[in-house]
């Protein structure tokens, strides 16, 4: 072989070489590859929001449809439904629903009316950054793409002299949702105008209330056209106006809006991109003039694809099948949507002072979401814990739910931002003047603890340690008691002594209302209200209260028996000792007694490991993972990342107790998972011989050291290390 034959030869081989790896580089996934949107969307009781965001984002651009007759229509979406038009602002994966404003229809010729404009859909493509659709009825194809409090529209029209974008200020989802007829959704006022010669920019805002967390909110707008309209004008309850260049609510649930027409094209674009604010419309100007300052809609796309690998890669998984990647990645970006960064971006707040709106409620997310971001975002734990110190101060009050900058009064359970903070506190998050959110907690321990209604027994907590039956009396005094325990913590090293047995001695009282003859199935001992005198009160154990109702918040005494996240040790003694806890609580999960659809049972299945069957935590958990998290949705509703975290947790292998600084072992579902944390330091977890017939752990090292416990604390982990599990099929029970 000559010297040209060799340089050919040598040249063609790196070709190949070069070939190879940009086609491996091309079928490589990246993690936002793998989300799903659809999941939590296919089912009818997961709620979780169809459009795209970015992590914790303001803005949420997503489809509305006509609505459904069921749960489903909560976040303004129902599957199959045709599309009515495009709302910015949306909650996702929660049981009641909120916001559906600045609403955007593009048509072929001019319909105004609520009803009017549904288009049947064609090719749908949902991501976490773009969202896409063909209007079939218009021939419209519509894309949208978001920045942090923007949106850019590229909508692709027909040929047709009467190509139009209308624009709703009165629509909102509370107001037109099936199921929430009650949710008191009206349009209480607005204003909408065009500000410019060429018609290209519409400005304005409404102000409404409705939804979870009832109370009056403004929505500021500014919005831009890249293209100047052949004609514009405005709408009132129907009429149009044509040319008018403002229109102005003259009543509560008037229906005004604005319009531009065009003479287009067969595939014309017309970019369209909006900023919104809870604020004003100059800072609603402001954050567009920021964040999407020119018609470059690929460029805005790249940065969310780019922020949503950054955030998801924070944990990154090997092995398993394809759709177990897409539902561990999709419950991760489910766990990065709310609650949303509106710090200088709302009334009442100085400037740069943090404020985290759209906590529905943290009576879900304190138990999961939170722990999860302590490890992975402790900036938005932070930045969550001084909006709490900042709400306090200037509202007097911090309470379980908090959206659109309006506090919920009724809580669903006991005062659970206080376990928030106990986490960060016990896991030592930085960032957080702690003297100051002790000021928090103590001001809940000695205000708050005062029952759902406020009445003479819902008083009662603070002088004995528990509530007599009454409205949600048995579970929110086990809250409470939780609630007091973290106080208690915090007050060992920040408060007084006197603070801190006070509310130990409290978080100790809820013994009361364990009723040991309580019977239900042939199995004794449960908690059961009891009224002032001293005497239970005989109920169905089994029976669910609902909402608001006697004795417990959406459970039964099934599941509240088994919430003492400070107490284990003491409930399995009063249950009867290990066996008899175990075989207990392993026939409320034979017999679907403990209810995963809701918060309240997520430590029930890590109650095993106090009775020395960490083999049954073991193989539960992999049966609720496998039967409840599906690519289809959730046991019920997603719970703003309640959910999708729990079985992020699960599958790493390792689960919260939130609050304290402990973690329960249960094994890892994938061979290698490599966790990010905040500080720069890495996890990795490795489940050696990980499979659906491998859920036990055989053995398990930390940081190289034979681990023979079923916990561990988060110094362990907090500066990295390594979590090495070896799986089997064999149950390993402790003797």
């Amino acid at each position: 072989m000559n010297f040209f034959n060799i340089k050919s030869y040598f040249i063609g081989l790196i070709l190949i070489v070069f070939s190879q790896c940009t086609i491996a580089q091309k079928h490589s996934k990246n993690p936002v590859d793998y989300v799903d949107n659809f999941i939590g969307v296919r089912d009818k009781n997961s709620s979780c929001v169809l459009g795209p965001q970015l992590p914790n984002g303001s803005i949420n651009p997503s489809p509305q449809t006509l609505p459904g007759n069921n749960t489903s229509d909560m976040d303004g979406y129902v599957m199959g439904n045709s599309i009515r038009g495009f709302g910015q602002l949306h909650v996702s994966g929660t049981g009641w629903g909120k916001y559906g404003q600045v609403f955007i229809s593009p048509q072929v010729g001019l319909a105004v009316g609520e009803t009017e404009h549904d288009s049947p859909k064609e090719n749908e493509v949902a991501k976490p950054y773009e969202y896409s659709v063909d209007l079939s009825r218009y021939g419209i194809k519509t894309e949208v793409t978001p920045a942090t409090h923007s949106a850019i529209y590229r909508f692709t029209f027909p040929k047709s002299k009467k190509s139009n974008i209308l624009l709703d200020v009165s629509h909102n989802i509370t107001d037109i949702a099936s199921v929430m007829k009650s949710a008191n959704g009206n349009f209480l006022g607005g204003k909408v105008t065009f500000t410019n010669s060429t018609s290209t920019e519409i400005k304005g805002y409404g102000e409404y209330t409705g939804g979870f967390s009832n109370g009056p909110y403004k929505i500021f707008f500014c919005m831009r056209l890249s293209k100047a309209p052949q004609s514009k004008g405005t709408f009132i309850n129907g009429k149009i106006n044509q040319g008018q260049i403002n229109e102005e609510a003259q009543k509560v649930e008037d229906r005004i809006g604005a319009y531009v027409q065009y003479n287009t094209k067969e595939n014309e674009v017309v970019y369209l991109k909006v900023a919104v604010s809870m604020k004003s419309v100059e800072q609603a100007t402001s954050w567009l003039d920021a964040e999407i300052p020119a018609w470059d809609y690929n460029a805005i796309k790249e940065n969310a694809i780019k922020s949503w690998n950054k955030e998801l890669g924070k944990i990154k998984i090997e092995g398993g099948t394809d759709a177990e990647k897409r539902i561990f990645y999709t419950a991760s970006y489910h766990a990065s949507i709310m609650p949303r960064n509106k710090t200088n971006d709302m009334v009442g707040f100085d400037k740069d002072v943090p404020v985290w709106d759209d906590h529905l409620a943290v009576w879900d997310t304190w138990r999961t979401l939170y722990p999860l971001k302590v490890l992975t975002n402790p900036d938005m734990v932070s930045g969550t814990i001084n909006s709490f110190i900042a709400r306090l101060k200037k509202n007097g009050k911090v309470k379980d739910a908090y959206v659109a900058g309006n506090d919920m009064m009724a809580e669903q359970g006991g005062n659970n931002i206080d376990n928030i903070i106990a986490d960060a506190y016990m896991k030592g998050i930085k960032g957080v003047n702690w003297d100051e959110a002790y000021k928090v907690m103590k001001f809940n321990a000695d205000n708050e603890r005062n029952g759902i209604d406020k009445s003479d027994n819902g008083m009662k907590y603070k002088e004995l340690g528990w509530i007599p039956a009454g409205k949600m009396s048995c579970s929110i005094t086990l809250e409470y008691a939780y609630n007091d325990f973290c106080a208690a913590q915090m007050a060992k090293s920040l408060g007084t002594k006197a603070d801190y047995e006070k509310y130990l001695n409290r978080s100790k009282q809820w013994v009361n209302l364990w009723n040991p003859v309580a019977e239900s199935d042939g199995h004794k001992g449960f908690i059961a209200p009891k009224n002032l005198k001293g005497d239970f009160i005989s109920i169905d154990i089994k029976k669910n209260w609902g909402s608001w109702k006697d004795y417990f918040y959406e459970a039964s005494s099934w599941t509240y028996s088994y919430f003492v996240p400070h107490q284990f040790e003491k409930l399995v003694e009063i249950s009867g000792g290990k066996e008899v806890f175990a075989k207990k609580l392993q026939y409320a999960f034979e017999n679907n007694l403990v209810d995963y659809s809701n918060e309240p049972a997520f430590l029930a299945v890590h109650a095993f490991h106090y009775a020395d069957r960490s083999d049954l935590a073991n193989f539960y958990i992999r049966r609720l993972m496998k039967d409840r998290f599906t690519l289809e949705g959730y046991p019920e509703n997603e719970d703003s990342g309640a959910m999708s975290s729990w079985y992020v947790f699960s599958s790493l292998g390792f689960f919260p107790n939130a609050g304290q600084d402990i973690y329960y072992l249960t094994g890892g579902s994938f061979p290698k998972a490599t966790m990010t944390l905040g500080n720069g330091k890495v996890l990795t977890i490795t489940s050696q011989n990980a499979s659906d017939k491998n859920i036990y752990i055989q053995s398990c090292k930390i940081n190289g050291k034979v681990w023979d416990k079923f916990w561990f604390t988060h110094e362990e982990i907090a500066n990295g290390g390594t979590i090495e599990f070896v799986m089997g099929d064999k149950a390993i029970i402790k003797k």
